[in-house]
């Protein structure tokens, strides 16, 4: 800027820049630009600017003619900008943010209609159409009063509009304020038609601001599912999408969305509440679908939720959420297996899947129905086809390798995973890696409460707690949970990472001990105490608060028989546990007859003391083979398992692993028709079983000394070691054993002659079996009951009773039972015995011994 002086004339000279009133005319007209582009925001900052430039009216202090007609053409100019910058605010839904500056300028410049026009356009965005009104009126009086006119046209027909309601005086939103932030769609999504659908219903077609919470495990594919249902209703939100996945600073988020929406910074209040009530007051007349991803607490929706109808939103969690009850929640569940086998066919291709249909189905089970974990195995597959689905599939299956199995191309299964993870309480992320470092895929309450040391009942809830964020699945009318192979293993690499290996170990004893205390207890209510099963040292653990034994305890090892197994294998390096364990089902094993699990335990069990030269554990699973040789018929086997036991027993002075061995052998000496022998070994055995207090044992070591002396014809000696035994058990409360007894009892009875003796005490003994579950004993007792029938003369109720008995032993694997049951079956068909109904007697009147001895 520089000062001319010419003929005592001042002339100032000034580049437009520096001349406030050029700068103000530029930005003004810039901001018109603007506001045609419908960029309301840039605008309104333009404007404010601008005006800011102003210091008072213009040339201030000069009343010349020309000066003054200057001046007006300025002062017109300014109030121009303040309209402009006002229709911008209003654009922008700043409306009740502008009244108190249009009540001024109306008081200040009465006879300006354009500002009239904006006050009742804001007061009536502001919900106030009365004021709005009577701000017409005001003004209606005013120039009758003064000019004798009326508002202009333009000022009447917004009047009208206002009565009307008319929807053109809603908030304008311009191109560039409209969000639209939804991520990609998926590109695959199988089996999750039902999901998408429930979420739009929920979306579109339900009451004041829907809103839809959709929750299921980490890699479930919750966020792909809601992405998913809100692109496609996109369209009935015309006003915009917001998308937030990071809540931990709800402030932050509510300020972004604000910004998106068109808000100015300088506009955004600040604290969570202040931007929550301004989130409300822009969405009032917009149409917005918010979607909220990854939410882990209720505190973090409540903010984001719309005030008025026309706005949904859309939340994903891991866990339930505590909202309105009109909240819908969609669980998205893992995948069924041919949705599942469809994403992975994405990457293996359907003829590799077909080539491999076994290995295809493994890998869909160990991905646990989770799209995360088949993406990117789908992924690997595709970059490798050298690799074959059986390798692949042996990979996933070591717990040790499956989260590094499922990593692969930037995407990992244990993000997915950790934000479930990381939203739980410690107390039940503790559980979790405890879970994953004992890694068996099922467990109890009591079985967690021994893990994580605490009571049953909280034990409960924590398990629950785990349920409702699915990391465990309770089974259907069970008690029993499940935990999927892919779980353990995230928990058990987060254990190893964060607990102390000591802690860990501490708490797969207390498992160990605890699981024993309660297979004591099942078998104390089968057999009374401890009868009929060898002990060792391995330590037991009952949890606080500890509920009492209620009987069952068949059923109970029925039901658990599977997490008994698991047990066994995860103790291998705890040889006294593991074979106590393996050992710990022997009454189940004898009265359910479940073989393949009897051997599969022993085996496993008799590698680890082998490896760990225990002694007494190799006597115990030795003798629980030979038994179980025994059971099956396999005469040869049972002779070398009882014999090996035997020898181990007598050498450790073991006088209860002795007797209950000699009771077994005493069996096989007699089936193998060696009374005297079988004599002489069931007396040692009752002696060996009296010294170690073992009633139940002593028992049935009797019934089988009975049965011999039977044999031999000593009748009155046979009785006595019946009616001992007899005494013995309903002493101790066996009633398995009392069954045999009565069976022992009545066949005693039909061999003496008189079957009609015999029949009563065989349905007292079958009664028993069945209510008991015996499956070993009913098929005896009904093999029994059928030759019994035979002699009695009714060959048709025989041959049913037959029948069953075999189906039980077949179905059991108890090949000597069923043979016989079949054979006598074959007597009566030979015989034509069941289609004559009934036998003839002698002159007695008593039937015939032919088909008993023949059976």
């Amino acid at each position: 800027m520089t000062i001319d002086v010419h003929d005592n004339v001042y002339e100032l000279e000034a580049a437009e820049d520096g001349i406030d009133a050029f700068v103000f005319m530029r930005m003004y007209d810039q901001a018109c630009l603007l506001a045609e582009k419908r960029d309301h925001a840039q605008a309104a900052k333009t404007l404010d600017a601008a005006l800011k430039l102003w210091r008072g009216p213009a040339l201030s202090g000069l009343d010349s003619e020309a000066f003054v007609t200057e001046a007006a053409v300025w002062n017109e100019r300014r109030l121009a900008a303040v309209e402009a910058r006002i229709d911008a605010d209003l654009a922008l839904g700043r409306h009740r943010a502008v009244i108190a500056e249009l009540q001024h300028l109306t008081d200040q410049h009465p006879l300006k209609e354009r500002f009239w026009a904006q006050l009742m356009i804001a007061l009536y965005r502001s919900q106030r159409g009365s004021e709005a009104l009577q701000a017409f009126t005001d003004l209606e009086e005013q120039l009758r009063e003064e000019l004798g006119t009326d508002p202009g046209p333009t000022l009447r027909d917004l009047r009208l509009q206002i009565l009307r309601q008319d929807s053109a005086l809603e908030l304008p939103h311009p191109v560039m304020d409209l969000p639209r932030q939804l991520p990609a769609r998926p590109g695959v999504l199988a089996g999750r038609d039902g999901e998408v659908r429930r979420i739009i219903e929920g979306l579109t077609e339900r009451g004041t601001s829907p809103l839809v919470v959709v929750t299921g495990s980490g890699g479930v594919g919750k966020t792909t599912v809601s992405l998913e249902a809100a692109h496609r209703v996109a369209g009935r939100f015309p006003d915009g999408q917001l998308f937030a996945d990071d809540l931990r600073d709800p402030g932050e988020v509510l300020a972004g969305f604000l910004t998106a929406l068109g808000v100015a910074a300088e506009e955004i209040p600040e604290g969570v509440g202040a931007r929550a009530a301004f989130l409300r007051s822009v969405l009032a007349v917009r149409h917005v679908l918010i979607v909220l991803d990854g939410v882990t607490d209720p505190g973090q929706v409540q903010p984001f939720l719309p005030g008025h109808a026309g706005c949904a939103v859309l939340v994903t969690s891991s866990s339930p959420l505590a909202l309105p009850r009109d909240a819908l929640t969609v669980t998205v569940s893992r995948l069924e297996a041919p949705a599942a086998r469809t994403l992975l066919a994405t990457g293996a291709g359907r003829q590799r899947m077909q080539a491999e249909p076994a290995a295809a189905n493994r890998i869909v089970e160990l991905c646990a129905g989770l799209p995360v974990a088949l993406d990117i195995v789908a992924a690997k597959l595709a970059a490798r086809p050298h690799l074959t689905l059986q390798r692949l599939a042996e990979r996933l299956s070591s717990p040790a390798r499956i989260l590094g199995e499922l990593r692969y191309g930037g995407k990992s299964i244990t993000p997915a995973l950790m934000a479930g993870y990381e939203a739980l309480p410690a107390e039940s992320r503790s559980l979790i890696r405890r879970i994953g470092f004992l890694g068996i895929t099922q467990l109890t309450a009591p079985l967690a409460a021994a893990l994580a040391d605490v009571s049953v009942d909280t034990a409960e809830v924590l398990l629950e707690e785990l349920a409702e964020t699915h990391f465990v699945t309770p089974l259907a009318g069970d008690e029993r949970y499940h935990c999927h192979e892919l779980l353990l293993g995230f928990g058990d690499a987060r254990a190893r990472m964060e607990d102390d290996e000591r802690d860990l170990i501490a708490a797969v004893g207390r498992a160990f001990g605890g699981w024993l205390a309660l297979t004591d207890a099942a078998h104390a209510s089968m057999r009374g105490k401890d009868n009929s099963i060898p002990r060792g040292t391995a330590p037991r653990y009952r949890p606080a608060a500890a509920r009492a034994w209620t009987g069952g305890g068949s059923a109970w090892f029925e039901a658990n028989i599977d997490i008994n197994l698991a047990l066994v294998r995860r103790a291998v390096a705890f040889p006294e546990t593991c074979w106590e364990l393996a050992i710990a089902p022997l009454a189940l094993f004898e009265a359910g007859a479940r073989f393949d699990v009897w051997l599969e335990s022993h085996q496993i069990a008799l590698a680890s003391v082998r490896n760990a030269a225990n002694l007494r554990g190799q006597a115990v699973l030795t003798y629980s083979l030979g038994y179980r040789a025994l059971l099956v018929g396999d005469h040869t086997g049972a002779a070398c398992h009882l014999e090996e036991a035997l020898t181990i027993f007598r050498r450790l002075g073991d006088e209860h692993g002795r007797g209950l061995t000699l009771r077994l052998v005493g069996d096989l000496d007699r089936v193998n028709q060696a009374p005297i022998t079988a004599r002489e070994v069931y007396q040692e055995a009752v002696a060996a079983l009296h010294r170690s207090g073992d009633v139940i044992a002593e028992a049935e070591a009797l019934v089988g000394l009975a049965t011999v002396l039977h044999s031999t014809g000593e009748r009155a000696a046979s009785k006595d070691c019946l009616d001992r035994a007899l005494g013995l058990c309903r002493d101790a409360g066996s009633l398995r054993s009392e069954a045999r007894i009565r069976r022992a009892v009545a066949m005693h009875a039909a061999k003496a002659g008189t079957p009609e003796k015999a029949y009563p005490k065989l349905m007292e003994a079958l009664e028993i079996a069945i209510h008991i579950g015996d499956r070993v004993v009913q098929s005896d007792i009904l093999l029994d009951l059928g030759t019994t029938r035979i002699l009695l003369g009714d060959p048709k109720a025989a041959y049913d009773d037959l029948a069953t008995a075999e189906e039980i032993a077949r179905v059991s694997g108890m090949q000597r039972t069923a043979s016989r049951a079949k054979m006598a079956r074959a007597f009566i068909n030979g015989n034509g015995l069941a289609a004559q109904g009934t036998l003839t007697t002698g002159a007695s009147g008593a039937p015939g011994r032919s088909c008993e001895d023949r059976v």
